[in-house]
């Protein structure tokens, strides 16, 4: 993990605008917010509200029409190759779970890993001592259509986790989970958040998720709606 001094702003948007059709549709308008190192933070408001577009953002999946984000004290347009930049400090966690069908639990998690620095027997060896302590270790050479939900959203936590990221980026992580499969992945969300000094980002419609934040982000139409909780 790449360490931060406690309450750092990790990531920072600046009057974020999302057009699309010529600017007729604005997915993001004028959007500003802090999130800091280890905060936990749940984006919430109706669909089409602009939830996701931010998280895309944050997660430099998408580009913004206008208006800067920075990590830290670099803003995104200086990083000079997002996708290192991706999967060097941004884990994603998704409500389908995007999961490959034809791999095993424990290859989907080594998916994440192709093209970097580790070896493959060092890769391996993390990706099985995570799935072990996500309580997969009996699980991790089934194939994702043989796993409950709740063993598949842990399999992508897995997957986000490989690569020792800063932030999790989380979209709906629970929106296709059973109440009870729904508590477990957040807390192992929780649990892996004290231990390595995660940031977290959420997008949820779940109340009950949301609850577990440090703080809640509403937006609406697009913009800035209200905040609850610690302030960045």
């Amino acid at each position: 993990m790449h360490p931060s001094p406690a309450n750092e702003i990790l990531i920072r948007a600046e009057d974020l605008r999302l057009y699309f059709d010529e600017g007729q549709t604005r997915a993001l308008d004028g959007v500003s917010l802090a999130v800091r190192q280890g905060e936990f933070v749940a984006m919430v408001g109706p669909s089409g509200c602009g939830k996701s577009s931010l998280l895309n953002i944050i997660g430099t999946l998408d580009i913004p029409t206008s208006g800067i984000i920075r990590y830290r004290d670099t803003a995104y347009a200086q990083l000079p190759n997002l996708a290192l930049f991706r999967r060097q400090h941004i884990g994603f966690v998704f409500q389908s779970f995007n999961l490959i069908a034809t791999l095993s639990a424990l290859d989907n998690v080594l998916v994440a890993t192709l093209g970097g620095p580790a070896s493959s027997a060092a890769s391996r060896d993390k990706a099985e001592a995570l799935l072990t302590r996500l309580g997969l270790g009996q699980r991790m050479n089934h194939l994702p259509g043989k796993l409950s939900g709740g063993e598949r959203q842990r399999v992508a936590i897995a997957r986000a986790l490989i690569n020792d990221p800063d932030i999790i980026l989380a979209d709906e992580p629970t929106g296709s989970l059973d109440s009870a499969s729904a508590e477990q992945v957040l807390a192992v969300l929780e649990e892996v958040r004290r231990e390595r000094g995660l940031t977290i980002v959420m997008v949820t419609h779940d109340a009950s998720v949301s609850a577990h934040a440090d703080r809640i982000i509403r937006l609406r139409d697009g913009k800035l709606d209200a905040q609850q909780g610690t302030a960045a």
